[in-house]
């Protein structure tokens, strides 16, 4: 939870100043549930330059669910921006992603995904 907090950029959607009720909501979504398997990198790219500089990289996670066993998995190309020396001494941050179907996973409907953020919303 730490993590995900100290390394989430302050202009992210989901970025929230009450820190302590934000670590209850990640408590409460957190993929406390899974297994990381594997994380395959597919793809980096750099734009800009200095503190404006952007990373997007593209990688594939794989998981398995703790108590039925079952493996599933995601794509998602992380944006991560340079924060200014002034926060975090200009360390990259999350700014967003965008969650694709891992390649060989049933397709991803777009209305599972707004359900979910809209839940995510409700706790918030």
């Amino acid at each position: 939870v730490a993590f995900i907090i100290g390394s989430t950029h302050p202009l992210n959607k989901n970025f929230m100043s009450d820190i302590e009720h934000w670590k209850d909501t990640i408590k409460m979504n957190c993929y406390d549930n899974f297994e990381l398997t594997s994380c395959e990198i597919l793809d980096e790219s750099y734009e800009g330059k200095g503190e404006s500089e952007i990373a997007k990289v593209k990688f594939v996670a794989t998981m398995t669910q703790v108590d039925s066993r079952e493996k599933t998995a995601f794509m998602e190309t992380s944006t991560f921006e340079r924060a200014g020396k002034h926060i975090a001494n200009g360390a990259w941050l999350y700014k967003d992603g965008l969650i694709e179907t891992a390649p060989g996973m049933p397709e991803i409907k777009p209305e599972e995904f707004e359900e979910e953020e809209a839940e995510a919303e409700e706790v918030n």
